[in-house]
C-alpha cells in the first residue's frame, strides 16, 4: 500500500491528512516571488553554460563530466532538454525545488518532533533561504536533479517499507551521488531510516530484514565508488578536482567544533534563562546539520576560508552551500522559539521577509544580467561596424556594470568568447582576467553604464556603453 509506514497504517489518508495542513498559498507565493525570476527569460545562458553548451554538440556536456569523473548518466536528460530548448530546465528547476520542501514537510512530519508550525516555518526557511541562486545556471542542472532525487529517496525510505520503494529509493539515492556530496548527508537518511525502524516487540523476521536493508544502505556508497574506479575514473587531468584534502577536512572539522562550542554556549544561556531544554538541543543539531552539509566543500578545497561561506556576493560559490538550508532552518527555529510567545509570530514574518527579499533583489539581478547579455552583444557588434577592432586586438574587459550581473558575477573568457562570436567581431583574444600593465599592448573595453538599478529594471534599458582605449 503507498505510504504506508513500518507500523502497518494506512498511509494514502494520513498523507492527505499530512498535506492538508502545507502552507500552500504562502509558500506558492513567496516561492515564486523568490525564484520566478528566473522564468522570466529563460532561455538566458549563465557562467559555464558558454563553455559547455553554447554551440556545441548536444553529447559534449555528459563527456565533459564524464571526463571529470561523473558517472555516464551525469547529463543524459540535461543534454536532451537543452536540445528541446533552454527554457526546459529553469521551469523544471522551479517545480523541482519547490517539490523538494513537499518532501521535507512529510519527513518532518513522520519524525513527529515537531509542531505544524514548527514545520511551515522549517518548511519556509529551507525553500525560501537566499543561497541557491546558483542553480540558474543550465549546467548545474545535475545539482538540482540530485537534490530532488536525494530527498525524494528520502522521504520514500522512512515513509514506506515496502520492498518495492525501498528499492526505488535505493535507485533515487545512487542516481543523486553523481553530486558527490549527497554521499557523504547521506547519512541523515540512513540514520532516520534506522531511528524510526527500530522499534521494541518487532518480530525476529523484521528484525533481519532490517539488518538486510541497512547493510544495504550502507552499502550503497561504496558500490558508487567501486563502479566509479572501474567505469568512469576521471581522466588524468582531473583526478584532483574531486579528492579530499587534509588541509581543507581539518578546516571543516575546525568549523564544525568551533560552531559546536559556540551554539552549545549560547543554548545553555538560552536554557538558563528559558528553561527551553527542547530548542537549546534543536539549536546545538541545527549547527551540526549545517556544518554538516558543508564539509565535502571543505574537504574537497572547494571553500578555502570561512569567510567564503557567508559571503554576500558569492558568485557562482553558492552551489558549494546548497546542503546547508536544513540546518539553518533548525538554527533559526531554536533562535525563534526563545523568545516570548507572543513575538514569534513577527520574528517569522521577519526573518522570511528578509529572505525573500533578498531573493527577489538577486533574481531582478539575474534579470537585468540575461538583459545585459543581449545589449552587450549590440554594443560590441556596433562597435566592430565603426571599425575599432581589427583581427589582431587582444580585448581586455573591464566590467564596472557588475551591479546587474547575478549576485555581482564575473563574465569567464568563455561567454566573452562567445559574446563576441554573436556579435560578428573578429579578435585575436578577449579575457577579463589582466590589465594593460600585463598586456601593454592590449585593447582595453571598459563597460560602463548611465543607469542606476532601479531605473535600468523599471524601464528593461540598463544604459551600457563602451569606452574603448589603447593601453
Amino acid at each position: 500500500m503507498p505510504f504506508q509506514d513500518s507500523g502497518g497504517s494506512a498511509g494514502p489518508s494520513n498523507l492527505r491528512a499530512e498535506l492538508n495542513g502545507f502552507p500552500w498559498l504562502t509558500a506558492g507565493v513567496l516561492y515564486t516571488l523568490s525564484w520566478g525570476w528566473s522564468l522570466l527569460r529563460p532561455n538566458t545562458l549563465y557562467w559555464d553554460d558558454w563553455a559547455f553548451i553554447f554551440n556545441q554538440p548536444k553529447s559534449y556536456l555528459n563527456e565533459i563530466f564524464v571526463d571529470t569523473g561523473l558517472p555516464p548518466w551525469r547529463a543524459i536528460i540535461d543534454q536532451e532538454l537543452i536540445a528541446f530548448g533552454y527554457w526546459t530546465i529553469p521551469f523544471l528547476t522551479f517545480l523541482m525545488f519547490f517539490s523538494v520542501g513537499v518532501f521535507l514537510w512529510l519527513i518532518l512530519q513522520d519524525t513527529k518532533l515537531f509542531s505544524n508550525s514548527q514545520i511551515s516555518f522549517l518548511v519556509l526557511i529551507f525553500t525560501l533561504l537566499p543561497i541557491n541562486h546558483s542553480r540558474i545556471a543550465l549546467v548545474l542542472f545535475g545539482y538540482s536533479t540530485s537534490y530532488f532525487l536525494f530527498f525524494l529517496g528520502w522521504v520514500l525510505i522512512v515513509r514506506n517499507r515496502s520492498i518495492a520503494t525501498f528499492v526505488l529509493a535505493m535507485v533515487m539515492f545512487f542516481w543523486s551521488f553523481m553530486t558527490h556530496s549527497f554521499m557523504f548527508f547521506y547519512l541523515l537518511p540512513v540514520a532516520n531510516f534506522v531511528i524510526k525502524s527500530v522499534r521494541p516487540k518487532k518480530s525476529l523476521l523484521r528484525n533481519h530484514r532490517l539488518i538486510i536493508e541497512v547493510l544495504i544502505l550502507l552499502a550503497l556508497p561504496f558500490l558508487y565508488f567501486v563502479l566509479r574506479r572501474f567505469f568512469w575514473y576521471p581522466k588524468p587531468e582531473w583526478i584532483g578536482y574531486q579528492s579530499v584534502r587534509i588541509g581543507g577536512s581539518l578546516m571543516g572539522l575546525r568549523f564544525l567544533i568551533v560552531g559546536l562550542i559556540v551554539s552549545g554556549l549560547i543554548a545553555y544561556l538560552a536554557w538558563k534563562i528559558t528553561r527551553q531544554m527542547r530548542s537549546s538541543i534543536v539549536l546545538i543539531t541545527g549547527w551540526a546539520l549545517f556544518a554538516f552539509g558543508l564539509f565535502p566543500y571543505f574537504a574537497s578545497g572547494r571553500f578555502r576560508s570561512w569567510v567564503e561561506v557567508f559571503a554576500f556576493r558569492s558568485d557562482w560559490g553558492g552551489r558549494h552551500i546548497m546542503l546547508t538550508p536544513l540546518g539553518a532552518g533548525l538554527i533559526l527555529l531554536s533562535l525563534r522559539d526563545f523568545i516570548p510567545v507572543n513575538l514569534q509570530k513577527i520574528a517569522s514574518r521577519a526573518v522570511i521577509s528578509l529572505c525573500v527579499s533578498v531573493n527577489i533583489f538577486f533574481g531582478t539581478q539575474f534579470y537585468l544580467d540575461s538583459l545585459k547579455k543581449d545589449e552587450l552583444v549590440t554594443l560590441l557588434a556596433n562597435a566592430s561596424d565603426t571599425n575599432k577592432f581589427d583581427r589582431n586586438s587582444e580585448i581586455i574587459f573591464v566590467d564596472e556594470t557588475k551591479l546587474f550581473n547575478g549576485r555581482w558575477s564575473t563574465y569567464r573568457d568563455p561567454e566573452l568568447i562567445n559574446k563576441l562570436f554573436l556579435a560578428k567581431v573578429s579578435a585575436k583574444s578577449i579575457t577579463g582576467k589582466v590589465t594593460c600593465s600585463e598586456l601593454p599592448q592590449g585593447l582595453e573595453l571598459r563597460l560602463k553604464s548611465d543607469k542606476n538599478f532601479l531605473s535600468a529594471l523599471s524601464s528593461r534599458d540598463l544604459g551600457l556603453y563602451l569606452e574603448i582605449n589603447n593601453c
